[in-house]
């Protein structure tokens, strides 16, 4: 009995002390993230020495280059910046839109 208390002891033990595996970001938290990471690398630039300019630069060509690759990404998967119904119900296909003065012949 003794033996069974202890090992459901340790048993919580090493829930709480083992870190949750968490899964990898999804492509749109990825690209938020690079997002940000480019943002922060462009501001980094103001703050820096002038030793220090050749790093910066190359920096934010990266995380732009790697901002560019996620969004290429979610385009070839079909990922919008919003959801199916507000695209849908923000022009009805109907709707008669004037361009510089002039109908769209698409009615």
């Amino acid at each position: 009995m003794l033996d069974f208390e202890i090992g459901k002891y340790l048993e919580r033990l090493l829930m709480r002390v083992t870190p949750l595996k968490k899964e990898p970001p999804g492509l749109v938290e990825a690209a938020n993230n690079a997002k940000r990471t480019w943002k922060q690398a462009l501001d980094y630039l103001n703050y820096i020495d002038n030793t220090f300019v050749d790093y910066a630069v190359h920096n934010i060509n990266a995380s732009e280059r790697r901002y560019m690759a996620l969004v290429q990404q979610a385009r070839k998967e079909g990922l919008t910046a919003w959801s199916d119904s507000l695209s849908k119900t923000a022009l009805p296909a109907n709707e008669i839109c004037e361009r510089d003065g002039q109908a769209n012949p698409q009615n």
